[in-house]
């Protein structure tokens, strides 16, 4: 939108003149009428009192959304950071996404996003420093001060954006990226607090419950939002149930019988492939599927199994590959209709899962399993995949 409709714009929304605007800022009806068609432009001088008279910001005078350009950045360097995470050793990457993440929020202050982001980081490096709960012991092992510093640097931005930002999800990304961090840390009492402070399914009180009551169906464009925010009901109800199978496969693999690891990995994998069977839930499955596979490989190879580790890891590659191919298809169609019929979220998932993108995560997964087995296990595992 250009300055002169956005003058117009915000001069209705106060309910006033043109005669009335102009008299406020001491220049002509005229004047403000060539602004509003285009035909001229206010001087330099102008512009704040412009701003000030009309009541918005000179940003949003300029149709800049400093709100909608923040998240874009935030998703922007998350992107990044995700690519440093995964890329190479595990650890390393843990600590070159917090290191440039550090740096981004120095660059970007007040951005929440870009705040949260660190936290959620720093949380996952914490996996691999604590050798009591890491996959990787030896990370900052000859600098603990280091470590506490990036721990204190994270409670910080952290409270920052619990205190400031005005942003539900951000906030609730942040006790609980925190709850993950004391948990790694060892300090548990201040991480129940963080978990005491985010919401609980346990009251069944929730808004997805409700909303789809308060859309009006007697359009076809009402009939159109209700479907809508039905699937969207069902995609925020698998995704919360997925990763809850993930996590307990994960917790059970480190400390449970393989029977019983196996047993609900595969009552888990049996749901998500029931879930799938909803080509609009496919996508909010398939990275969970991955990480369930991944617990139940990785507890084969610590049980010295390499042999059925390997008939699992070719099984998921198989699934994957129909889901390469399931999104190829997919993104043949017009992008604003695949939002329309799966969300943008799952439209999103679609369109960057490539073969590339799948090889280099599941690169990264190889890596993590080598981590969590015998070397000589591993040997034999790689061996026949």
């Amino acid at each position: 939108m250009s300055l002169g409709n956005n003058i117009k714009k915000y001069r209705k929304e106060l309910g006033i003149t043109q005669e009335e605007l102009a008299n406020t800022l001491c220049v002509t009806s005229q004047a403000v009428s060539k602004w509003e068609s285009g035909a001229g432009l206010p001087d330099i001088t102008q512009v704040i009192p412009l701003a000030q008279a009309l009541n918005v910001s000179t940003d949003a005078l300029f149709g800049f959304n400093a709100e909608s350009f923040d998240i874009k950045l935030a998703e922007e360097v998350k992107k990044k950071a995700d690519e440093l995470r995964d890329s190479g050793e595990q650890s390393q990457g843990a600590l070159s996404a917090v290191e440039y993440l550090d740096k981004q929020c120095d660059s970007n202050m007040f951005n929440y996003g870009i705040y949260t982001r660190y936290v959620q980081a720093v949380a996952h490096m914490s996996r691999y420093v604590n050798p009591k709960n890491s996959y990787y012991v030896g990370l900052l092992e000859n600098d603990g001060r280091q470590w506490k510093q990036i721990i204190r640097q994270a409670e910080s931005r952290a409270m920052q954006v619990i205190r400031y930002a005005d942003n539900k999800k951000l906030t609730d990304e942040c006790h609980y990226a925190l709850a993950w961090l004391c948990w790694h840390t060892l300090e548990w009492d201040k991480g129940r607090q963080h978990i005491e402070a985010l919401p609980s399914i346990s009251n069944n009180m929730l808004q997805e419950t409700l909303l789809p009551y308060y859309i009006n169906r007697d359009t076809e464009e009402g009939k159109k939002s209700w479907q809508a925010q039905i699937r969207d009901n069902y995609q925020n109800y698998i995704r919360a149930i997925n990763k809850q199978i993930v996590y307990t496969a994960e917790a059970m693999m480190w400390v449970s019988p393989l029977d019983e690891t196996e047993a609900n990995c595969r009552w888990g994998i049996a749901i998500m492939d029931e879930f799938m069977k909803n080509d609009k839930m496919i996508a909010h499955c398939q990275g969970f599927y991955r990480e369930t596979y991944k617990f139940l490989i990785a507890a084969y190879l610590r049980n010295n199994e390499p042999k059925k580790a390997a008939k699992e890891w070719n099984t998921l590659r198989a699934k994957i590959d129909e889901y390469v191919n399931f999104c190829n298809k997919i993104n043949e169609m017009d992008q604003d209709e695949i939002v329309c019929s799966y969300g943008i979220k799952a439209a999103d998932n679609m369109k960057s899962y490539t073969k590339e993108y799948i090889d280099s995560k599941l690169d990264f997964i190889l890596g993590q399993l080598e981590s969590l087995s015998s070397n000589e296990v591993y040997t034999e595992f790689k061996k026949m995949i």
